[in-house]
């Protein structure tokens, strides 16, 4: 599947945008294989249901991952 990455790290969160297609936002990663995929969600968001990101990115082309930094 083709990948392009979009990310915004912001001080309170870190938005990470998956897209199936080129929006002109972000950059391309490549035609990446389903496992590879998942292993990059999971590194950028660990408690991610995979296969419902992954379902979800795979059908409607496009995952947002939203890590809220720590309180403290």
């Amino acid at each position: 599947m083709t990948i392009w990455k979009h990310e915004e790290n912001k001080p309170t969160h870190r938005l990470v945008k998956l897209y199936k297609e080129d929006h002109g936002e972000g950059e391309y990663l490549g035609d990446l294989s389903d496992e590879v995929i998942k292993e990059m969600i999971l590194e950028i968001k660990p408690d991610t249901k995979i296969d419902q990101a992954f379902g979800t990115l795979d059908y409607f082309g496009m995952l947002p991952l939203l890590v809220t930094a720590p309180k403290g």
